[in-house]
C-alpha cells in the first residue's frame, strides 16, 4: 500500500502534502500491525521480483486503512463508542477489539485462530 493509494481512501487531495509526514508514519504502522495480525500471510512471498514494491490483497489493504482511521480517530476521542448530545453522555471502551473490530474484520481470511505457545511456558507464575 502506497501513501497515495491512503490518501484517496482518506478523501485527501494527492497534491496535499501537509500530513504526509503523519500518515507515513501511520501507514507503516498499520502495515506493521497487518503483518502481526495476519499470520497465515507470508508478507516476504508478496514483494514483487521487478519493482520490489509490496503488493497486499485488497483487504489487507482496506484493513490498514480502517487502522489508520481507528487509530486517528482514538488519538482524538480516546475509545468514545458512543455519544448523546441532548444529554451530553458518553460511553468509553478501553477494549481494542471494539475499536478495531473493522480492521480485523478485513483481516480475518489471513489470521489463524490457533495460537502456539513455546514449550515449558506456564501461566499463573
Amino acid at each position: 500500500m502506497t501513501l497515495d493509494e491512503l490518501k484517496v481512501l482518506l478523501g485527501i487531495p494527492a497534491e496535499d502534502t501537509s500530513r504526509d509526514i503523519e500518515l507515513a508514519l501511520m501507514l507503516e504502522s498499520g502495515l506493521v500491525a497487518a503483518q502481526e495480525y495476519c499470520d497465515k500471510l507470508d508478507f516476504l512471498t508478496l514483494v514483487d521480483p521487478v519493482s520490489g514494491l509490496l503488493v497486499l490483497p485488497a483487504a489487507v489493504k482496506l484493513g490498514i486503512y480502517e487502522w489508520v482511521k481507528a487509530s486517528r480517530t482514538v488519538s482524538r476521542r480516546q475509545g468514545v463508542t458512543a455519544e448523546s448530545i441532548g444529554g451530553l453522555s458518553q460511553s468509553f471502551s478501553g477494549d481494542a477489539t471494539a475499536v478495531y473490530s473493522s480492521v480485523h474484520t478485513h483481516w480475518a481470511p489471513y489470521h489463524s485462530a490457533v495460537r502456539f505457545f513455546p514449550v515449558g511456558r506456564r501461566y499463573g507464575r
